[in-house]
């Protein structure tokens, strides 16, 4: 920990294994771009949950992360400053691919999402749990009952309620995805119920493994921003560039 500012070693350790992962599926698109795979990344069943675990350990450690920084005393200036530093790096991201194909690019991905939601939660955090647990069952099965094709305007693609999902390599809209933060919340507050530090949070790694998982989980925005332009930078080096 870190005097009146404790980080959770396990958080930082899932939140890194997560983007870890997220690399690994990256890289294997990459592969796939460049004819070296041929993996079927947006259509194989397990490269498609593969990418729903990502998102959701992502999301719900996001959720989480909202009450660990409320407990630490969060302020307003240190959550606009946040916020405006992933919303930044979200239109990064956007004009990134939109360069590459701007038939595919992403304009409402896992950045924009958390954006949004870091909002939202800010508006709902002080709801009682059961309360959140319903709105995330509502916003989870919307998709189900709420699809219409009046939702397939562009701007309303990022609801998440239309019936033909847009061609974004990048898609994490609004609904149902917003549930897992939601859900991330509530089981932050079980974690902390019985005090500022449950024993489970209080593992430490120790291997070097576990250490540097934790290390990209600390640093995971900067690790995000940086991947893809380095693997498919290389990818492209090597195999367009050079022979």
């Amino acid at each position: 920990m870190n005097g009146e500012r404790p980080r959770y070693a396990l958080v930082d350790a899932v939140r890194g294994a997560a983007i870890l992962m997220m690399i690994v599926y990256h890289f294997s698109w990459d592969l796939t771009f460049f004819g070296l795979a041929n993996f079927n990344i947006f259509t194989d069943p397990w490269w498609v949950w593969f990418s729903y675990i990502i998102v959701t350990v992502i999301l719900a450690a996001m959720g989480i992360s909202q009450v660990m920084s409320r407990q630490r005393g969060l302020t307003s200036k240190v959550f606009f400053r946040r916020l405006s530093l992933i919303a930044a790096a979200a239109g990064a991201v956007s004009l990134a691919t939109y360069s590459m194909d701007p038939g595919t690019f992403v304009f409402f991905g896992i950045l924009h999402h958390i954006a949004l939601a870091s909002v939202i939660l800010a508006g709902v955090m002080f709801l009682p749990s059961m309360t959140l647990v319903s709105l995330a069952v509502f916003i989870l099965a919307a998709p189900a009952f709420l699809t219409h094709p009046a939702f397939a305007a562009d701007w309303l693609l990022w609801l998440g309620l239309s019936p033909t999902p847009p061609p974004s390599v990048d898609y994490v809209p609004m609904m149902p995805w917003l549930a897992i933060p939601l859900m991330g919340v509530v089981a932050g507050r079980w974690m902390f119920r019985d005090g500022p530090a449950p024993i489970l949070l209080e593992w430490q790694p120790v291997h070097l493994l576990a250490k540097l998982i934790r290390l990209a989980g600390r640093h995971s925005l900067a690790i995000y921003l940086l991947h893809q332009p380095i693997l498919f930078g290389g990818l492209y080096l090597f195999t367009v560039i050079l022979p």
